[in-house]
């Protein structure tokens, strides 16, 4: 028999970057006093942004330090890049770069080492949008992957420039997750399912108009006239912030 979900060990390290930043150990919060610094936390993020990809040293102190003395910055890295190896692994259970790796003036993280919420959403999105419409198992698949979203990559850092590329590329994949279920409920005649799912996806972009449109054909192919005509409505108001002319009634086919 195999065992269940919460029967099974939790990963060394775990990492949760939507809707808030935690770092887990075996399952377990670190808390805040063990960093001692943010810099050590800002460290991590912006790797994490990188996706494995080496960052040089020079980036990261640029971006951190930007009006300190070379040699001061050169030092405060050290100091981040120590902390931020401490905590991941307080008690040395693996090599000094096990997790953070250091090398030819470039910093990066060993991905594969690492649970790393943003990557397994972005995954495990890419495959459920590749089979869309094609399987049976397809609105399961996007439904597992819409739930994995839990908010925007590093939501509390966004003025933090490094970050952006992530939380762009990480929000539309989420936009394109809830389009590709809403069009599977919709497939299925449930229209509830689907207005949910359009409703979500204009949370996020007030000004989508495919959205609009779609949630307006889902409910008027409902039956659910009075619905329709006053989201309709809302969708002409958004085009008229942007003095673009509203697409004509989307009456359901049929």
């Amino acid at each position: 028999m195999l065992a269940r979900l919460s029967d099974m060990p939790a990963a060394p390290l775990t990492i949760q970057t939507l809707g808030g930043f935690v770092v887990l150990r075996h399952g377990q919060p670190v808390p805040h006093t063990e960093w001692r610094s943010r810099k050590a936390r800002d460290l991590l993020k912006m790797l994490i942004a990188r996706r494995g990809m080496p960052l040089a040293r020079e980036s990261v102190i640029e971006a951190m330090w930007p009006d300190e003395p070379p040699e001061r910055a050169t030092a405060r890295l050290s100091v981040a890049l120590s902390t931020l190896r401490a905590v991941l692994d307080p008690d040395k259970s693996f090599p000094a770069d096990h997790y953070v790796a250091s090398a030819g003036g470039a910093l990066w993280l060993r991905r594969q080492h690492i649970v790393i919420d943003v990557e397994e959403f972005l995954v495990e999105a890419a495959a459920a949008l590749a089979h869309h419409g094609s399987r049976a198992g397809a609105l399961d698949a996007l439904a597992s992957a819409e739930a994995r979203y839990t908010g925007d990559f590093c939501d509390e850092d966004l003025d933090a420039p490094y970050l952006t590329p992530l939380r762009e590329e990480a929000r539309a994949t989420y936009v394109s997750t809830l389009r590709a279920l809403a069009d599977e409920y919709a497939r299925r005649d449930d229209p509830d399912a689907a207005s949910r799912c359009l409703l979500r996806l204009l949370a996020k972009d007030p000004y989508d108009e495919p959205a609009h449109l779609a949630l307006v054909r889902t409910l008027d192919r409902a039956g659910r006239y009075g619905e329709a005509r006053r989201l309709y409505r809302a969708y002409a108001a958004r085009m008229a912030e942007l003095d673009v002319e509203p697409a004509a009634y989307p009456y359901a086919a049929g």
